[in-house]
């Protein structure tokens, strides 16, 4: 095979270069370097973390050895002056506990030892991640146009954000005078959200953080009358509150927008996500466009922006749609 696998690699970053003089400018140091089979290697997908790199090998996709993959840091490491390379094994199945340290390793694979958290910047927004901890780092990177967008759209309202994982889209609408509401199941993520909030000089006792089921949630919210000018619903496909209920969007999505919605301010909008491999935009509009249809609702479509440049190619794409409650 000689240095023929790494050609795509070299043709990928060959592609970003006007994005990373983009990057640079806009303050942002985490996106993504190569995108699997849509750039030439199955299963391989690099991501950047300032100045470290996190390798993902995919089960049954990936056919890199260790000799080529070492390669591959060095070819980084004289491009884009990478000090320490990460390997995460992804198993096709994530919703089991099971994984460990033989899937993700404190011990870099190539280059120096980085600590266990570092700071990384998107669009000046600082962000805590976690190279080395779990299949996720505390930031999904896909997202970044999205954060943008309701960072840009949205001042001085309340916002509510469900399944909030680490608070990125929290922080992004808190940086614009918005008052925000945190739910997520995990207690650990909540307050990693409430570090992301103090690193860009954030209070977070000014904003409101539930380590509670969203549903639950909805129900105390419903009691009180609170409402929101803004919901974000980006939830994980599946999910086990502590008292072993399921949460699946394929089965719950339905259920989530019709609860949500009545939470929703008259002229309030709702951002809508999934990262599900089987569904499209089109499919979780529709979706969105059933249960407003049977509730008899009315509302207006506001269109979001393309997924950023980096994931051009990625092999899953993130569903996504917004909308703005008209009656």
């Amino acid at each position: 095979m000689g240095l023929a696998f790494r050609k795509p690699i070299e043709k990928a970053l060959q592609n970003r270069w006007n994005s990373l003089r983009l990057f640079q400018e806009e303050k942002t140091d985490c996106y993504r370097l190569f995108n699997g089979t849509g750039e030439g290697i199955p299963g391989f997908i690099v991501e950047r973390y300032d100045s470290l790199l996190i390798f993902q090998f995919h089960e049954g996709k990936c056919s890199l050895s260790e000799a080529q993959s070492r390669d591959i840091a060095q070819f980084y490491e004289k491009e884009l002056g990478i000090k320490s390379v990460y390997l995460k094994r992804f198993i096709s199945d994530r919703s089991s506990s099971a994984a460990d340290s033989s899937y993700f390793s404190e011990e870099p694979f190539w280059g120096l030892e980085s600590p266990p958290k570092i700071t990384c910047s998107e669009r000046g927004m600082k962000i805590e991640v976690h190279p080395y901890e779990g299949f996720s780092t505390g930031i999904f990177l896909d997202q970044r146009n999205n954060r943008w967008f309701l960072r840009s759209e949205f001042q001085n309202k309340e916002v509510l954000n469900c399944f909030s994982y680490t608070c990125a889209f929290s922080v992004a609408c808190a940086m614009t005078n918005n008052q925000v509401t945190s739910i997520d199941l995990s207690k650990k993520y909540l307050e990693w959200g409430k570090n992301n909030f103090v690193l860009n000089a954030l209070k977070p006792e000014e904003h409101f953080f539930y380590a509670v089921d969203v549903f639950e949630q909805f129900k105390k919210a419903k009691k009180t009358g609170k409402s929101f000018d803004l919901i974000i619903l980006d939830p994980p496909s599946f999910s086990r509150n502590n008292k072993g209920k399921v949460f699946s969007v394929k089965k719950d999505m339905e259920a989530l927008v019709s609860e949500s919605f009545e939470l929703l301010k008259p002229g309030g909008a709702m951002f809508v996500s999934s990262n599900l491999a089987t569904w499209s935009s089109s499919l979780l509009k529709n979706l969105v466009e059933n249960v407003l249809r049977q509730s008899k609702l009315k509302v207006k479509w506001i269109d979001l922006p393309q997924a950023p440049l980096d994931f051009s190619g990625s092999e899953t794409v993130l569903s996504q749609c917004c909308f703005k409650k008209t009656d």
